[in-house]
């Protein structure tokens, strides 16, 4: 039987096929706006309803941090108490 090349990539490592924001609870203001947000709304918009206080979110000096399990409860609530059914 021959052996099949297989990439096997580790957190914390450089391998550049593994997307290690996805196992990860803390995101960046870009890795929610990619991965959560899925850029459905622009950074700007996304900015602005962070200063609004309308998303969850830490300020930490100058950068915004998310919690991807905040934001998902989040969606989560805010679809519930936009349906209409």
């Amino acid at each position: 039987m021959k052996a099949q090349n297989q990439v096997i990539a580790f957190p914390n490592s450089n391998n550049t096929q593994f997307d290690n924001s996805r196992q990860r609870n803390m995101l960046t203001f870009t890795e929610a706006w990619d991965h959560v947000f899925e850029r459905a709304i622009s950074k700007d918009k996304l900015y602005a309803e962070c200063r609004a206080g309308r998303v969850p979110h830490v300020r930490i000096g100058t950068k915004l941090v998310f919690r991807r399990d905040s934001l998902e409860a989040w969606f989560r609530n805010q679809e519930a108490l936009n349906f209409k059914g």
